[in-house]
């Protein structure tokens, strides 16, 4: 299956739980039957969903060996939001621009670089503002690939290399992150 664009697995992520949701309210759907119920795979499913429960659009329940998720459903802000069709095709376009396109792996980077950090050799301190500053370069991509902000990401991406001394190995995925950055915003 070729990589399909996070827009797009979130935007039929989301309209599967509103289905399910209109038929049973208080049901959990299990990652197996998201699985069924779409085309994804367990890589595409998991990121995706901790995607959509970071910005309020689903609940999780999370397993005892995480990020395995044990169940899932719409929340009331993803339910606005599909039935609001004007805000749901801004947010998760049908079909994603050539720009949208080629940013398909920053998601899946992004979410590597938030498990490097977490498991970094940083101090707690020094750990818990790496893991901000990440979350801050997180929310920068998370808007169109059009309202990227160049200067932005390029002092963001200089924060996170400045935690190791420019040390590659301490965040592998940082460089092909700035590396799909960069391709993308040309």
């Amino acid at each position: 299956m070729p990589n399909r664009h996070p827009k797009s697995i979130r935007r039929e992520l989301l309209k599967i739980l509103y289905a399910r949701y209109t038929r049973d309210p208080l049901d959990m759907v299990g990652p197996q039957d998201l699985l069924e119920a779409g085309p994804f795979t367990r890589e595409e499913l998991i990121p995706n969903l901790f995607y959509l429960s970071d910005r309020g659009l689903v609940e999780l329940m999370t397993d005892y060996k995480p990020p395995m998720v044990s169940g899932v459903r719409i929340s009331p802000d993803g339910i606005d939001l599909i039935e609001n069709e004007f805000e749901f095709n801004l947010r998760f376009p049908p079909t994603p621009d050539a720009l949208e396109a080629g940013a398909v792996e920053v998601p899946i980077l992004m979410e590597r670089l938030v498990e490097e950090a977490e498991f970094s050799a940083l101090d707690g301190e020094k750990r818990r503002m790496l893991l901000r500053d990440i979350q801050y370069l997180r929310d920068e991509l998370a808007r169109p690939v059009q309202r990227w902000r160049s200067e932005v990401i390029g002092s963001v991406v200089g924060w996170l290399e400045g935690y190791f001394n420019g040390d590659s190995s301490a965040l592998p995925s940082l460089p092909k992150l700035k590396q799909r950055i960069s391709e993308s915003i040309r």
